[in-house]
């Protein structure tokens, strides 16, 4: 006999898993800080590599204006200024990433416990209709009547 309870239990569980699989296993293997570090860290690689290729473009642009008129005075504060653009925009990047990965995280994380919550439903029908059926085993063998 087919529980119409318990089967569109397991389709919903089938379904959530198939649509937010991957978001859920992230925040189930790994600590908040953990998660945030890691999206921090290829947040900062990939700005670094942003930051020296179009550097690297606008030296290229601008090679025969620096080397012509430049002396090692102006290169210096010229670097200067790149370094605190640099550690200026980093540290703007890597504040909103880390916002955006903690958001994500929270988010991803209650979605994990909401899919919990539905195993531990599901769990406890098993559960139940194990002990049913147990139950009425154990009353037709002691019962005269039923002969089994």
């Amino acid at each position: 006999m087919l529980n119409e309870d318990k089967i569109e239990l397991m389709t919903g569980i089938a379904m959530f898993e198939k649509r937010e699989e991957k978001r859920i296993a992230a925040a189930g293997r790994m600590f908040k800080s953990d998660f945030v570090g890691r999206h921090m860290l290829h947040a900062f690689l990939r700005f670094t590599a942003a930051y020296v290729l179009i550097l690297g473009v606008w030296a290229m642009y601008s090679v025969d204006r620096l080397l012509s008129a430049a002396t090692l005075d102006e290169l210096m504060k010229l670097g200067a200024t790149a370094g605190v653009w640099y550690a200026a925009g980093l540290a703007l990047y890597l504040l909103i990433t880390r916002s955006i990965y903690s958001r994500r995280y929270d988010e991803d994380s209650r979605a994990l416990r909401a899919y919990m919550a539905k195993l531990r439903r599901l769990k406890k029908r098993y559960e139940f209709q194990n002990k049913k059926r147990e139950l009425t085993k154990e009353g037709r063998r002691h019962d005269g009547a039923s002969r089994v």
